[in-house]
C-alpha cells in the first residue's frame, strides 16, 4: 500500500484522505514522526509539549491549545506528503538520547534511560535486528524436526519463526479451526482489554476497525496471519498430544495424538514447542443440582456459535473479571432481568476509546504510514506497561490499612474510587459494595466498558456471594436468596496453574513435569524451559503474564527471540540437546519468589487465580517488562547441559 500512495503522491501530490487523516491523528504521535521526518526538535520544545497523559488516555489533542494543534497537523500534512513523494526522513535513526527524550515529551513524563533499546527494537530503526528472527544462514542439521503444539497465538508466533529460519515443523491442533482462546471465546461482548495496535504482532499489523478489538477481529487476524505466513499447511487439526515421551538414546520426543474418534498416532520431534497457554480449562464450580437446570448453563469459553436467545429471558450470570464485565453490559437491553452473583468486586479503570471505531482514514494512515503507527504503538505499550511498575511495590513504611500499599497505590485507590462514585451517582446504594477491600492492582485491573452504567439499570440485581444451588428453574445464592433463571452464564474463569495438563509429558529417566511440579506448582526458567525435559520449550509458560499490563504478544515474542538465540547457537556449534541446569533453573525461581515477596499479589488480603493450592503466584510475572526483555536478549549456552550430534557425549 505504501509504495503505491508514494507513485501517486510522486505524480500528483498528497494522498486526498490524508488531510482528513491527519485532522484526526494523536497529536504527541504527530510530533515524533515530525522530528524524525524534518530533523527538527522544535516539535517537542517550548509550546509544543503536550500536558501528561493520563491514566489509559491516548492524549489525542495532547492538552495542547487548538491554535498550536493545528500547527503541528499542517507541518504533518506537509512532511507526510514529502514522505509519500519520496523524500527521506532527516533523521531516520534518531541517537539514545533523543530517542528516549521524544518518548518522554511524548507522554509528558521521565522515561527512564535505561529504556532506549528498548524504544529503538520496537521503532524497526534501520539497522535493527527484524522482528522476525532467522537463523543467520545456518541450516538445522539433516533430520530436525520440530513439533508446536497448538495453533493459538503462541503456536503462530512460534510457526512465524520456524519457517523464517527454515526449520521444518508440524502443528498439531486439538480444535478443528486456529486461534485458540479467540476461537474458543465468542460469548457477547468478547473482546480484547489491550489495545489492538499493542495486540498484534510487531512484524504483522493489521488494519483494525477499533481500538480495542472485539473476539471476532482478533479471530479474523490470526486466519489473516495464518495466511500471510502459509502457516495452514502445517497445522493437523483435531488431534489432542496425550503424552510426549523423551527418548534419549534417539535424542528425541515421540509424542503420542488422538482424535476425537480415538485414532492414535505417534509423531517424532527433535524439539518440541508448547503452545497450549493458559487460560483454555474453564472452571466450573461444584455446585450442588447443577445437572436439574432445565435451561442452558453455559460457560462463557463455551458459549454456543449459534449464541443463545436472551430476550424476554431472567439470565443469571456468575462471576466478577473480565469475561463477566464484558458478558453483562451486551446483554442488558436483551434480557428482561440480569442476575450479577459475584464475590468479590474488582477494580476497574474508564477507557475512553472504549467500544470507538478507528475512522476509515486513520486506519489508511496507520497501513500507509509506518513511522506513524510504530510511535502510536510505542506510546501505548508504555500506558500499558511498565509505567504502572511502582504502584505494584510494598512499601514496608507505609501503612495502608490493608487498602494500599504504597503512596501511588494509594493515589490509584482514591482516583479509581472517585470513579465509582461518579458513575453510581445515581445509586450509592451499590458504593459500598463495588469498592475493593484489597489494594489496586491486585488482581488484573479491568478496564470499564459500562460495567456501572449496567448495574444501575433497573432489570438487573447485583448480589455479593455465590451461588450455593441450583434449581430446576433458579439458583439460590449464599444469603439464601433463589433467583429466577431461564439461563445460566458462568464467567467463572479458568484453571491456569495446572499448566499443561492434562497433557502428559515425561522427560530424563522417566520423570514427569507434573511431578516435579508436584501438580500446580509451575516453574521454568524465563518462563520457558524446566530441567529434564531437553528441547522442550513453553510459551506463555510460569510467571509470564505480566499483572500490571502489558500485551501477550510482546511475551511471546521476546520468548521467541529468546529461543531462535538458543536454536541458532545450537545449530551452528553442532549441538543436538539443550537441557537447563537446575541450579540456573533454582536461582531464576528463587529470585522470581523473593521478587513477589515484595509485590501487590504477595499482600495480605490478595488473593485470586494466580495463586496456586500452596499460596505461591505461578501466573505473573515479578519483573519490569524492561528486566524480561533484556534477560531474553541473548541465550547463554553455559546454563545449559549441551549434547552434542557428533558423539552425544555431554559438555
Amino acid at each position: 500500500m505504501t509504495e503505491s500512495i508514494r507513485e501517486d503522491a510522486a505524480a500528483g501530490g498528497a494522498p486526498t484522505w490524508l488531510a482528513e487523516a491527519i485532522a484526526q491523528a494523536n497529536i504527541p504521535t504527530l510530533a515524533c514522526v515530525l522530528v524524525q521526518l524534518t530533523g527538527d526538535t522544535g516539535w517537542i520544545e517550548g509550546r509544543f509539549i503536550p500536558a501528561r497523559t493520563r491514566g489509559l488516555d491516548d492524549n489525542d489533542d495532547g492538552g495542547l491549545p487548538t491554535a498550536v494543534q493545528n500547527e503541528i497537523r499542517a507541518a504533518a500534512r506537509d512532511a507526510f506528503t514529502d514522505w509519500f513523494a519520496g523524500r527521506a526522513p532527516a533523521l531516520p535513526v534518531p541517537d539514545d538520547a533523543l530517542l528516549v527524550r521524544m518518548m518522554s515529551v511524548s507522554l509528558g513524563e521521565a522515561i527512564p534511560a535505561g529504556y532506549a533499546a528498548m524504544i529503538r527494537h520496537e521503532l524497526q530503526l534501520p539497522g535493527e535486528e527484524p522482528a522476525i528472527e532467522a537463523a543467520n544462514g545456518i541450516a538445522p542439521p539433516p533430520g530436525f524436526r520440530a513439533l508446536i503444539i497448538g495453533a493459538g497465538i503462541s503456536g503462530l508466533s512460534a510457526a512465524i519463526q520456524f519457517a523464517a529460519a527454515g526449520i521444518p515443523f508440524t502443528i498439531v491442533e486439538r480444535r478443528g479451526d486456529l486461534g485458540g482462546v479467540w476461537f474458543e471465546n465468542r460469548y457477547p461482548g468478547a473482546a480484547c482489554d489491550v489495545p489492538s495496535h499493542l495486540y498484534s504482532f510487531s512484524y504483522a499489523p493489521f488494519a483494525w476497525s477499533r481500538y480495542f478489538a472485539g473476539s471476532r477481529e482478533i479471530h479474523a487476524y490470526l486466519h489473516d496471519v495464518a495466511d500471510r505466513f502459509d502457516l495452514r499447511r502445517h497445522i493437523r487439526f483435531g488431534l489432542e498430544v496425550t503424552e510426549a515421551r523423551w527418548d534419549a538414546e534417539a535424542a528425541a520426543w515421540h509424542v503420542d495424538i488422538a482424535d476425537a474418534d480415538g485414532h492414535e498416532e505417534t509423531l517424532t520431534a527433535s524439539m518440541i514447542l508448547s503452545g497450549v497457554g493458559a487460560f483454555n480449562k474453564p472452571r466450573l464450580p461444584d455446585v450442588p443440582g447443577l445437572d436439574r437446570f432445565e435451561g442452558p448453563s453455559v460457560h462463557t469459553a463455551r458459549y454456543p456459535d449459534a449464541g443463545l436467545d436472551l430476550a424476554g429471558k431472567h439470565v443469571v450470570l456468575v462471576g466478577n473479571g473480565a469475561s463477566a464485565m464484558q458478558v453483562g453490559p451486551a446483554i442488558v437491553d436483551t434480557v428482561a432481568s440480569l442476575t450479577i452473583v459475584n464475590r468479590t468486586p474488582q477494580w476497574v479503570a474508564p477507557f475512553p476509546k472504549f467500544g470507538q471505531p478507528i475512522p476509515d482514514a486513520l486506519q489508511r494512515l496507520m497501513q500507509a504510514m509506518p513511522l506513524y503507527r510504530l510511535w502510536y504503538r510505542l506510546r501505548l505499550s508504555w500506558a500499558f506497561n511498565d509505567k504502572q511498575y511502582e504502584a505494584l511495590r510494598q512499601d514496608p513504611d507505609w501503612d495502608g490499612q490493608g487498602r494500599s500499599i504504597n503512596a501511588i497505590n494509594d493515589s490509584h485507590r482514591r482516583g479509581l474510587t472517585r470513579y465509582i462514585e461518579t458513575e453510581l451517582s445515581k445509586r450509592p446504594d451499590l458504593i459500598p459494595a463495588m469498592i475493593p477491600p484489597y489494594p489496586p492492582f491486585g488482581k488484573r485491573m479491568l478496564l470499564d466498558n459500562g460495567w456501572y452504567r449496567m448495574l444501575a439499570r433497573p432489570n438487573v440485581t447485583y448480589v455479593q456471594g455465590a451461588v450455593t444451588a441450583v434449581k430446576q428453574h433458579g439458583v439460590v445464592t449464599s444469603d439464601g436468596a433463589e433467583h429466577p433463571a431461564d439461563a445460566i452464564i458462568w464467567a467463572t474463569g479458568f484453571d491456569v496453574v495446572n499448566l499443561l495438563a492434562p497433557m502428559r509429558v515425561v522427560g530424563v529417566g522417566g520423570r514427569t513435569i507434573h511431578g516435579d511440579w508436584d501438580g500446580d506448582d509451575a516453574r521454568a526458567y524465563l518462563g520457558t524451559v524446566v530441567p529434564g525435559y531437553p528441547n522442550f520449550f513453553c510459551l506463555y509458560g510460569p510467571n509470564t503474564q505480566y499483572g500490571h499490563g502489558g500485551s501477550l504478544i510482546s511475551v511471546l515474542e521476546r520468548q521467541m527471540h529468546y529461543v531462535m538465540s538458543l536454536l541458532r547457537q545450537m545449530f551452528a556449534g553442532g549441538i543436538a540437546t539443550v537441557d537447563v541446569r537446575p541450579e540456573v533453573y533454582e536461582a531464576y525461581n528463587a529470585r522470581v519468589d523473593a521478587t513477589h515477596a515484595g509485590l501487590v499479589w504477595t499482600y495480605p488480603g490478595v488473593d485470586g487465580y494466580v495463586r496456586n493450592s500452596k499460596g505461591r503466584i505461578v501466573v505473573n510475572n515479578p519483573f519490569r517488562i524492561l528486566d524480561m526483555w533484556r534477560m531474553t536478549e541473548t541465550a547463554d549456552l553455559t546454563d545449559y547441559r549441551l549434547t552434542y550430534a557428533h558423539d552425544r557425549v555431554p559438555a
